[in-house]
């Protein structure tokens, strides 16, 4: 399946295809990014990883060659009458990926890579969510899966908190720790939801994430009798 990575810098903002990344996504899930198995919402937070990454890019781009080249063996190796018919097939089996738009650069949003400018609505702004980190929720069509931008400021950190689903977060300006590591600018995390974590900011600029989730966050802390209702409206 054709990407398209575009590469641009803007003042304030890390410029694109130039992040030596300490977290890389895992291969099975450039796998099923490349094929076209995996999700909108998934797939959104890959694309954004890959525009900053040239090491990933590098490998969904080997991935890519590789199945054109499997691809092609096939239909080759198929009779001249169901040969046409089964490749078709096998491409409309693939999910298409959207196209990327032209990213609009608006003041506040330098950090946002091309793949994502186009999911941020005119107007978007932040809100606060229990006194502790701003969101902006994303549209992301016809998925099950909630995705939101979320920002930490320096020594805050997110309530400790699990999902019932699996996570997906890239760092997009920043850092932040938890209890599996310290991530930065283009960085991939991935995990079931089962694991409890607590984000905390890095010292510096406040930390902007992409963060998509299955299911709404569920607080393990003194405060979760009261506050999961309220949270569960919302991302993280």
């Amino acid at each position: 399946m054709p990407h398209s990575f575009g590469s641009r810098a803007a003042a304030g903002r890390v410029e694109e295809g130039t992040v030596v990344s300490r977290h890389l996504a895992p291969e099975e899930l450039l796998l099923d990014y490349s094929s076209g198995a995996l999700s909108h919402a998934p797939s959104l937070a890959v694309a954004v990883h890959l525009a900053l990454v040239p090491e990933a890019r590098r490998t969904v781009e080997l991935l890519d060659a590789v199945g054109g080249a499997l691809l092609e063996n096939e239909c080759a190796a198929l009779p001249d009458d169901c040969g046409l018919e089964r490749a078709m097939a096998r491409l409309d089996s693939v999910a298409c990926e959207p196209p990327a738009l032209p990213s609009a650069r608006r003041p506040g949003f330098e950090w946002a890579p091309t793949p994502l400018a186009s999911y941020i609505r005119p107007g978007s702004g932040w809100r606060r969510i229990l006194g502790k980190f701003d969101e902006i929720r994303l549209e992301v069509p016809g998925d099950a899966y909630r995705a939101s931008l979320v920002r930490l400021e320096p020594g805050h950190s997110l309530p400790e908190h699990k999902h019932s689903g699996y996570e997906y977060t890239v760092c997009l300006q920043g850092g932040y720790t938890d209890a599996t590591g310290s991530y930065g600018v283009g960085d991939f995390a991935v995990g079931p939801g089962a694991e409890r974590h607590e984000p905390i900011a890095d010292p510096g600029e406040p930390c902007i994430a992409l963060i998509i989730v299955e299911t709404p966050i569920v607080l393990t802390g003194p405060w979760r009798r009261w506050l999961n209702p309220l949270v569960s409206r919302h991302i993280v």
